[in-house]
């Protein structure tokens, strides 16, 4: 909620920052079926690009679970991998590569932009915590057109774990110069959520399945089935 001032307000009432997940919550990386459907057809292309993500995910909980580290473009290239394996799928050369480079070219999902505008003209503070590396992140912002609304992008690469790990919301609220409190993550993935809310911060699930909620951890402070709604949510 704004302040009397105007200034959006934290916990207490002093500063408050909105921290967004990227992938999946800002950006689509689902997107990337078309491409595949077209290299490995329709229904081989859609179940890749869904065993893909998934696996992207499964991957950087078991590395930060046995306490390695590989980052998010290693990951995402041997998920990849796995994808294609599991339906039969070969690329020419070069092919994975350039998949993985897509990455950089996500396209925001529609009520990414309106959201973002409306936001910061509320005078909100937006950043983006992701468990991308930095170039990822800076690449897929600046392309998607999104990269004008953060000025602060914080990457796991930093503490070298990925969500939902504390270490990753207690970095970024040091990062942020607040308290975790003062930080509110806004997310489509139930497990951030958990994860945020589990080091203290405030939470915003993005639902825009309609999907029920995880069963292991507090829910959500907000739900928005959209970004767009998320302004008013918020009592702008």
């Amino acid at each position: 909620m704004a302040s009397r001032t105007g200034h959006p307000a934290g916990a207490a009432g002093g500063r408050e920052v909105l921290a967004f997940d990227l992938y999946g919550t800002l950006v689509d990386p689902i997107a990337i079926a078309g491409e595949l459907g077209r290299l490995l057809g329709d229904a081989d292309g859609r179940e890749a690009a869904g065993l893909w993500r998934s696996k992207q995910l499964e991957y950087s909980f078991r590395l930060t679970a046995m306490g390695r580290y590989e980052d998010f473009c290693w990951v995402t290239a041997r998920a990849l991998d796995f994808a294609l394996a599991s339906v039969g799928g070969r690329l020419p050369d070069g092919q994975a590569e350039r998949l993985v480079e897509l990455y950089d070219h996500l396209r925001p999902f529609p009520d990414a932009v309106p959201a973002m505008r409306a936001l910061a003209d509320l005078k909100y503070e937006l950043a983006v915590l992701s468990n991308g590396t930095p170039a990822m992140i800076g690449n897929c912002l600046d392309n998607s057109g999104l990269g004008e609304f953060f000025g602060q992008r914080i990457s796991v690469d930093e503490v070298r774990a990925f969500k939902p790990s504390p270490l990753v919301y207690r970095h970024a609220a040091e990062r942020l110069s607040v308290t975790a409190g003062q930080v509110r993550l806004v997310t489509s993935n139930a497990f951030d959520c958990v994860g945020a809310s589990a080091a203290g911060m405030r939470t915003v699930w993005v639902n825009r399945s309609a999907a029920p909620f995880d069963t292991i951890g507090a829910q959500p402070d907000l739900t928005v089935p959209a970004l767009d709604r998320l302004p008013a949510a918020l009592g702008g």
